[in-house]
């Protein structure tokens, strides 16, 4: 058993989940983690916003990406276990300060992830109906949300060897629309370069900072990973050479070649323009292949949403073996040691969100603009628990100027920052409610 501050009893110890991760496994899961509205929805927004200057905030933020994420790998390799970010702020702060960044941290995903399978939902939905209602679209998003949590009881093995097969299959069709799109272009749109001013680019960088969310997601995972000092430093060069890579280029294609989007075309919605990938998609073939398009998103998306219940699932799992959450949620199955309870736990957290967008029939941009700023707290605990806990030396350098990047990023969040804010409060009150209801559990660590 565990007690309330998450120190293992005598003679008992605790549950452990298998290290069966491997190098191929990890960079699928940070590539699926991060990519998503980074190569659907963001270059739109972003030539929308800045025009060609919006190349400069892709490039800042690809060059941001690689120290950004070489941090939480050296962390995770540090300290491997499912807590992930809590778990690097309990070492550098203590224990007290790392439950408060674990329940600001569930809570944050537990709200904020259901985003990444309503908007798969939308977009599968839109292939079939593209002008159904915002509640059927939300009804779509939720059957992905349940059927990635299913897909996730068959284990991390079984979940990554499917998202290796279809993500090489979208990877190589985004190359294969690259490729075909930008002998089509119309180069002379890269001309005035900063056609809204140069004052563009900070909120246009604001805008291509979603695509980079994602990173921290491979930390709650670090307890299943084989050989953490080789595999993560591996693993996070090939997958931000695999993103940085993709991003920039597509961000290029949709420069030069992008149409613009008919008036009213939102994907039948309301919501934010669908149709940009289906549009440069259309471009690239010479065909109308909208519910091609509206296909390749979506599983695209569906592979997002996946990987952050995988990675939800473990700080589940991990709160629970620790005590803030019930114990039964850290139990793993005698086949396999896989945290089935702790995924499931995920329906009714997802649930709330979910449920709440039906009842005002909101859309998840809704859910997008009040918890973006609360991923960015997260990263900024992160950095600074980096601060403390890493030698001196390059990286240390690296995440001075990644806090202070970061910093400066805060005041553009606005009333996002504001509703992060209280989120962060209400953590701190919950922590105290949970710390003095804790009681040391007494259920075996696997189940039968």
């Amino acid at each position: 058993m565990t007690s309330a501050g998450g120190t293992p009893a005598p003679g008992h110890e605790p549950p452990q989940l298998p290290r069966q991760l491997t190098t191929s496994g990890l960079v699928v899961h940070y590539i699926t983690s991060v990519m998503g509205a980074g190569v659907l929805l963001i270059p739109a927004l972003a030539w929308a916003e800045a025009g060609p200057l919006s190349l400069v905030a892709w490039g800042l933020l690809i060059l941001y990406s690689y120290p950004f994420a070489l941090i939480f790998a050296k962390l995770s390799v540090r300290h491997p276990t499912s807590k992930g970010v809590a778990q690097f702020v309990e070492a550098a702060f203590g224990a007290r300060a790392g439950r408060i960044a674990a329940v600001f941290l569930l809570i944050t995903l537990l709200a904020g992830n259901p985003v990444l399978g309503l908007a798969a939902g939308r977009y599968l939905l839109s292939a079939v109906d593209p002008s159904a209602s915002n509640r059927a679209a939300l009804l779509a998003g939720a059957a992905v949300i349940v059927f990635c949590v299913a897909l996730n009881l068959w284990g991390i093995k079984v979940s990554t060897r499917a998202q290796m097969v279809v993500l090489g299959a979208v990877v190589l069709l985004l190359a294969v629309v690259i490729c075909l799109a930008l002998p089509k272009g119309d180069y002379t749109r890269l001309t005035p370069f900063a056609p809204h001013g140069w004052s563009a680019l900070g909120t246009t960088l604001l805008i291509c900072f979603f695509g980079f969310i994602g990173w921290e997601n491979a930390a709650p995972v670090a307890e299943e990973v084989r050989d953490p000092e080789r595999t993560f430093p591996q693993g996070i060069l090939y997958a931000v050479s695999c993103v940085g890579l993709l991003y920039f280029a597509m961000a290029f294609t949709v420069s030069v070649a992008l149409p613009a989007s008919p008036a009213g075309d939102s994907g039948g919605s309301g919501q934010s323009d669908l149709t940009a990938f289906v549009r440069l998609l259309q471009v690239a073939t010479g065909t109308g292949l909208r519910s091609s398009g509206f296909l390749v998103a979506g599983v695209l998306l569906l592979l997002t949403t996946n990987a952050w219940c995988l990675g939800t699932s473990r700080l589940v799992f991990a709160l629970a073996r620790d005590g803030l959450l019930p114990a039964k949620l850290s139990r793993l199955t005698a086949r396999g040691r896989i945290p089935t309870r702790a995924v499931l736990a995920l329906l009714p957290g997802y649930a709330v969100s979910v449920v709440v967008l039906l009842v005002t029939d909101s859309g998840e941009t809704a859910l997008i603009k009040a918890s973006s700023a609360t991923y960015l707290l997260i990263f900024l605990m992160a950095f600074l628990s980096a601060a403390r806990l890493l030698p001196r030396g390059g990286t240390a350098r690296l995440n001075l100027a990644v806090i202070a990047a970061t910093v400066a990023m805060l005041p553009f969040f606005g009333v996002s920052l504001v509703i992060a804010l209280a989120m962060l409060l209400l953590s701190v009150i919950a922590e105290r409610c949970l710390r003095k209801r804790v009681t040391p559990p007494t259920e075996t660590g696997v189940l039968t």
